[in-house]
């Protein structure tokens, strides 16, 4: 086609491209009227009816002059010529570090631009974006390379993620040594450092020993080393902002100027600056809604393309609402706007400097404001992608450089680490624990702020600790650790196993205080031994009693308190390993005990039990009313209540306040009740091989485990939810005379995990949060802890939390 040639430098200037209408709806608005043909000519074209479009040998194209007319065929002809006119795509051989001509090649230009893969315009909105490209092209051409340097950082401030993300991923390759060498031959007074960061900067101190020739690289920080790794490697190179060579003066240099201090490149460039801006200011043409104002009209004839038709009279005039076109007087509020912007991304806490010490807003070509006003108010996403797709085609490697550093700067910058600590840690304390280990691999400061006390206390507060907290100093995420490990032990069995051997005969009865780590046992060889549990150490054997000791308590840290089977109760000082109060009144041995604030109850085979006063270690009430002997006996942590197990079969409800029972349960149908253990509401019972799990105030059996093949002498309940009565969750341990230990979840019939004694019977059994430990037959005591402590190795620290 004839719109294909190129059009004569005759036609118009380097800066002039003809600036055409808005049509209807169009974000740019109305047109300027620099560009237009004359009156004259168009008065002929309307008298006879038609447009004639000319080529550059005055040739009239039938189909671009079926363009002023209407009809049913307009969009189909515009779409067309627009196809066949653009071309399939953008000319990768053309780019502003081999410029042209703008007068003689304008049309070839912008064909090349302006097509996009041989799309159609589809509307008026889109037709505008097109011109609206048309004219970017050609400013493109007159802008030097400083110059773009500027406008594409302010670009890049107007930029959202999605621009971001595009563009990170189009210069990538820039990133290359591939592209740094293509682009020292092509430029070779420039340099391409490589951008680095922490880690590859790390992981080259690391290699540094080899015998490798490593290119020195650029460690952006903040924008002074983008525009130092843009800017002063071309100064120290004898080139000037622009790229061009420095020429040196051919006059002999003064020596009367020798001593004479020259004021510096940034004061200067400062100075000269202000004066560009004030003189931009005061000289700046009207904008155009369209495109900037050209220069002078020309009095020749026009060539006219479809983009520079006449608007036709039907067309509406209704402007875009979203429309706000750029005038003279908003100039300087832009220019506020931006100086806001760089005083905001240049505070102290970010880039290390002052806001006085930072250079003045950079002076840019009128056009640039226009073009930043189409970018940020009028163009969509999908728009801004498609010109930023367009442009990186016409810039050369310096600018690709500029983009790609610019945005490893953004990529690269520390949120974290730009933030204050405290709102740094309010918004660690949103993440979950695992989050929380994966911020802990970012950074050195992430892993300081992400392990904070602070945010792992408020982490702690949110699950139930089981783990014992240490009093100083406490380390939360550590805590943390630990208790989720001691879930994931108790889970699988995981434990640590400790034999304990001391006494001649068997072991009867254990307790342990738990905080100070040390365990008592009681034996048949009628002693009392003390234990360290952490080393199986002995501590000190307490004698006193006549028989074998069936029961212990600890009552407080250094006071004991024992049962036998001689009948008495004793109460033993810790720190004097001396007996201080023996308690007379059972008439038969003493088979359990169970003590609770300031009372203890104890179960005798004289058929009864009794209630007494630790203070006064005086009797409170004689508790009758079983039939047989009375192996077991609990108290709720309130001590409101006493519940008893005996062999006459039943489980008998006592009042403290009263010493008479409340309530009688017949548990079993056909031996005695062995061994029981009560918790918030509930209780457990082991009758011959069976354990029973109990709801008080029903009366009911809720569930029974059946997995021990010989009778159960000892259980222990603990129940940690009864949101939902009948099927409450928890823990329950026992313990037979076939040597194993079970422990169950007691919602579920079937046992966690299995621990075997080694075949001896297990008389007793007693457990915590963290271990369990039974008394056995064979002399010994069996201690499992679930609480093991391991140094984190770095495969170990990123191991996350199981989900609950």
């Amino acid at each position: 086609m004839a719109l294909e040639d190129p059009i004569p430098a005759s036609s118009h200037g380097d800066n002039n491209i003809p600036s055409v209408s808005s049509p209807s709806g169009s974000c740019a608005g109305n047109a300027s009227t620099h560009g237009k043909p004359p009156n004259d000519a168009v008065n002929n074209n309307d008298q006879q009816g038609d447009i004639n479009t000319l080529d550059a040998d005055g040739y009239v194209d039938p189909v671009i002059n079926q363009l002023g007319a209407g009809g049913d065929a307009d969009n189909h002809i515009t779409q067309e010529v627009h196809s066949e006119h653009f071309g399939d795509g953008i000319s990768d051989t053309w780019s502003s570090s081999t410029p042209r001509d703008c007068g003689d090649n304008s049309l070839s230009i912008l064909g090349d631009w302006h097509g996009f893969r041989g799309r159609p315009i589809q509307d008026a909105g889109t037709m505008e974006f097109n011109r609206q490209l048309d004219h970017v092209a050609v400013w493109l051409e007159k802008w030097k390379h400083n110059e773009r340097l500027k406008i594409l950082e302010g670009l890049l401030h107007r930029s959202n993620y999605t621009q971001h993300s595009f563009l990170w991923t189009a210069t990538q390759p820039t990133l290359h040594r591939d592209f740094m060498y293509t682009s020292q031959l092509t430029n070779p007074g420039l340099i391409f450092p490589p951008i680095s960061s922490h880690v590859s900067r790390d992981t080259k101190a690391r290699r540094a020993v080899r015998n490798y020739h490593h290119v020195k690289s650029a460690h952006v920080q903040n924008r002074r080393d983008v525009m130092r790794c843009n800017a002063i490697n071309m100064l120290s190179r004898g080139l000037n902002p622009n790229g061009d060579e420095i020429r040196k003066p051919t006059s002999p240099p003064n020596p009367n100027l020798a001593n004479v201090r020259l004021p510096s490149l940034s004061q200067e460039e400062t100075k000269e600056s202000e004066k560009q801006l004030k003189k931009s200011k005061s000289d700046a043409n009207k904008l155009s809604k369209s495109a900037p104002a050209g220069s002078r009209l020309i009095e020749v004839p026009p060539i006219r393309r479809h983009m520079e038709m006449k608007p036709r009279p039907h067309r509406s005039k209704v402007k875009h609402p979203n429309y706000h076109p750029v005038e003279d007087e908003d100039i300087p509020k832009l220019t506020k706007a931006l100086s806001a912007i760089q005083l905001r991304r240049s505070r102290p806490t970010m880039s290390g400097t002052k806001t006085h010490d930072q250079s003045p807003v950079p002076v840019i070509p009128m056009e640039a404001w226009q073009l930043y006003h189409w970018y940020a108010e009028c163009w969509t996403d999908v728009q801004r992608n498609e010109f930023l797709h367009k442009l990186l085609k016409r810039l050369d490697s310096r600018q690709l450089y500029f983009i790609s550093s610019y945005l490893s700067l953004k990529h690269a910058r520390d949120i974290i680490g730009l933030l204050p600590e405290p709102l740094a840690l309010h918004i660690f304390k949103h993440l979950t624990p695992n989050e929380l280990l994966v911020a802990a691999q970012v950074s050195r400061l992430w892993n300081e702020r992400s392990s904070h006390d602070e945010v792992w206390k408020e982490k702690c507060d949110q699950v139930n600790i089981e783990v014992p907290i240490p009093l100083e100093p406490v380390h939360w995420k550590s805590v943390y650790r630990d208790n989720v490990l001691l879930g994931q032990n108790w889970e699988t069995g995981n434990c640590a196993t400790v034999d304990v051997k001391g006494h001649t005969d068997k072991v009867l009865c254990v307790t342990f205080d738990g905080g100070h780590q040390r365990l008592a046992s009681g034996s048949k060889d009628a002693t009392i031994k003390l234990w360290d549990i952490r080393s199986g150490a002995l501590i000190q054997t307490l004698k006193g009693h006549k028989k074998g000791v069936w029961c212990l308590r600890f009552f407080t840290q250094h006071l004991l308190i024992s049962g036998s089977f001689d009948g008495r109760i004793k109460i033993w000082n810790l720190r004097k390993f001396t007996c201080a109060r023996t308690m007379f009144g059972h008439e038969g041995p003493v088979w359990a005990i169970a003590q609770k604030k300031n009372l203890l109850a104890s179960a005798s085979q004289d058929k009864t039990l009794k209630l007494w006063d630790l203070k006064t270690c005086g009797l409170v009430h004689n508790l009758v009313g079983h039939n047989q002997a009375v192996f077991c006996v609990d108290m709720d942590d309130d001590a409101t209540m006493v519940i008893s197990g005996s062999a006459d079969r039943s489980v008998r409800i006592w009042s403290v306040e009263t010493g008479t029972y409340t309530r009688l349960i017949w548990a079993s149908q056909t031996t005695s009740i062995m061994s029981l253990s009560y918790d918030k509401g509930y209780f457990a019972i082991a009758v011959g091989e069976v354990v029973s799990l109990w709801r008080l105030d029903t009366a009911t059996c809720i569930q029974t485990f059946e997995e021990h093949h010989k009778r159960v002498e000892a259980i222990g309940l603990r129940v940690d939810d009864t949101s939902s009565p009948d099927t409450p969750r928890g823990l329950l341990v026992t313990g037979g005379k076939d040597g194993m230990v079970k422990y169950w979840d007691i919602d579920k019939s079937k046992s966690r995990v299995m621990l075997r004694s080694r075949g001896s019977e297990v008389n007793a059994i007693f457990f915590d949060e963290t271990k369990i430990v039974c008394a056995c037959a064979d002399f010994k005591l069996k201690i499992w802890n679930f609480h093991i402590v391991e140094e984190m190795a770095p495969s170990t620290a990123r191991k996350s939390f199981p989900r609950k």
